[in-house]
């Protein structure tokens, strides 16, 4: 069964490549957050050159944007080493090829990503309920934006929610294995991490945290084995690229917007509330592994989206986790039409807005915004029903 499961999945995988090659690839190159990576992997392993060093970048900007183009943000490798691993076979490939079949991966991984989601929530929706998930999941602003930059936030996504379910059937172990892979991108899990460590450390699991360090030292050593020096490179290009890149902080954005010109201070005030209403919800579920649990999981996504200083909005995937969780509650206090009817709202909306506010050829920041603010109140009125 499962083997005839694979080979149906293999062939409609290599039929879509195909497609996505023959009509999309070949026409429009693009894939800006993905060809960095491929170009800075293929460097080492064909050439055996640092792909983190200014050359190597020079030249990416170069075929991103041409000789002459002066660019507004870094196309460096800017990647912890051991994400080549997630792609390693498509070095090999012309980019036209490793960019059809990039972009398809990221559909079957946004594909498992929903499957993983719907186990986690324990929800069997009808053949047709999830014909609609996977074409929602597939029109969300977030996750269409992912696949075609060819970002790697659904994969973080992903490996966030095996880790989750792990948790959830007592495999502590492959859940600190399954965190450890979350590193690929790190600015996404800085404070997720951290939270499901000290909450295993509350509840003694310490398998998670065995799984973790194991997880991540094999990371490390296999990476180290292609390239020793690369934590030293990574730290310096990250350097220049914090440089290059600029602020994109969403409170920032969102101070620019009510209050222009106001002081940092308030700023700051609102960073260090929400960051308080984290660790409050961090207290609240460091002993428990039931509501309080997932209610500190949600807060700290939707922290970890406003907080810190580098962000985008592709890493709104993430609060896939949260969304299907309050998507179950809905369907059973409203019924499936009232939620069909404010799910299909809000992705039109997040369209809208951003074929309002699109500039050129880049996102307006206000995209930082609608998701993680209405995160933000979903949470807080969830609070005060509580009390």
């Amino acid at each position: 069964m499962w083997l005839l499961v694979g080979l149906l999945v293999g062939a409609l995988f290599a039929l879509e490549s195909m497609a996505v090659h023959a009509f999309f690839t070949t026409r429009f190159p693009g894939g800006n957050d993905f060809y960095p990576r491929w170009a800075g992997a293929r460097a080492l392993l064909l050439e055996g050159r640092d792909p983190y060093s200014p050359e190597v970048t020079a030249e990416i900007q170069a075929d991103i944007l041409g000789p002459t183009r002066e660019a507004k943000n870094s196309f460096s490798f800017a990647f912890p080493l051991p994400v080549v691993f997630l792609f390693w076979p498509l070095v090999y490939c012309s980019y036209d090829w490793a960019q059809a079949t990039w972009m398809v991966t990221l559909q079957w991984v946004g594909v498992a990503t929903v499957i993983g989601l719907l186990r986690l929530e324990r929800l069997r929706p009808s053949p047709i309920g999830l014909a609609g998930l996977f074409l929602g999941t597939f029109f969300f602003y977030p996750v269409v934006r992912t696949i075609i930059l060819g970002q790697f936030t659904l994969h973080v996504t992903l490996f966030l929610v095996a880790a989750l379910w792990a948790l959830q059937h007592g495999r502590d172990g492959w859940a600190g294995m399954w965190l450890a892979a979350t590193f690929i991108k790190p600015q996404m899990v800085v404070f997720i991490v951290p939270w499901l460590v000290v909450w295993a450390v509350g509840r003694r699991r310490w398998r998670l945290v065995g799984g973790l360090l194991a997880g991540g030292g094999l990371l490390l050593l296999a990476s180290l084995a292609l390239f020793p020096r690369w934590p030293v490179s990574f730290l310096e290009d990250v350097r220049r690229y914090s440089g290059v890149a600029g602020g994109r902080n969403p409170l920032a954005v969102l101070m620019g917007l009510v209050w222009p010109g106001g002081p940092e201070a308030v700023r700051y005030g609102l960073a260090g509330l929400l960051l308080l209403a984290m660790l409050t919800a961090w207290r609240r579920g460091w002993q428990d592994d039931g509501e309080s649990f997932l209610r500190a999981v949600y807060w700290t996504i939707v922290v970890s989206l406003l907080v810190p200083f580098q962000t985008g909005s592709t890493n709104q995937v993430m609060l896939f986790i949260p969304l299907f969780a309050w998507l179950h509650r809905s369907l059973e206090r409203w019924g499936r039409w009232w939620v069909l009817m404010g799910v299909s709202v809000l992705l039109v909306a997040l369209w809208a807005l951003f074929l309002s506010t699109v500039k050129g050829e880049w996102e307006n920041p206000v995209m930082f915004l609608p998701l993680p603010l209405l995160s933000l109140a979903v949470l807080v009125g969830s609070e005060v029903r509580c009390r």
